[in-house]
């Protein structure tokens, strides 16, 4: 009788915990993911659909589309760096005019730069950085700024992206 009771308790232990290991698991599957969308704008260059989405120990960034601001401006190389915490997470460089390339429309170009970074630990409390180098009508241009990543936090009832300027 004894063994019988101590079988029904040890079982009844096992299903409680792998029910609470399932809820858990299934709570951060759903919650543990944070995702950051934003458009940059600079006097001359618009960074468009901007999506980070965080997950624990790992990232996800999305394709975005890159935009000139006005009209009649010749650029002559562009690239970029964003990084969080001192580690890279996206890098382009382009040598040409990239709104001259046969991919490019209307001024937009679409970069599919779209990775997953791995072994990265990211919180809300983290900033974005973001180094833009072109040069334009032959004037070098260097802009460096910061993007908190609390600001751009995606609610998911959001449509529009928060524009970040940056000069």
């Amino acid at each position: 009788m004894k063994k019988r009771v101590l079988v029904l308790t040890m079982m009844t232990i096992l299903f409680g915990f792998m029910s609470i290991s399932l809820i858990y698991s299934q709570y951060q599957l759903r919650y543990g993911q944070t995702v950051y969308t934003f458009d940059i704008e600079t006097e001359d260059l618009y960074f468009r659909d901007i999506q980070i989405a965080a997950f624990p120990y790992s990232l996800f960034i999305t394709g975005h589309f890159l935009e000139v601001m006005g009209e009649n401006k010749s650029f002559d190389g562009i690239s970029y760096v964003f990084s969080i915490n001192d580690t890279m997470i996206l890098s382009r460089s382009q040598a040409d005019d990239p709104f001259t390339l046969p991919d490019a429309a209307n001024g937009k170009q679409y970069s599919n730069t779209s990775s997953l970074i791995e072994d990265i630990r990211v919180r809300k409390q983290d900033s974005l950085q973001v180094e833009i180098h072109y040069t334009v009508n032959g004037e070098p241009k260097d802009i460096a700024g910061e993007i908190k990543l609390s600001d751009v936090t995606k609610p998911f009832s959001s449509i529009k992206n928060k524009v970040i300027h940056l000069r």
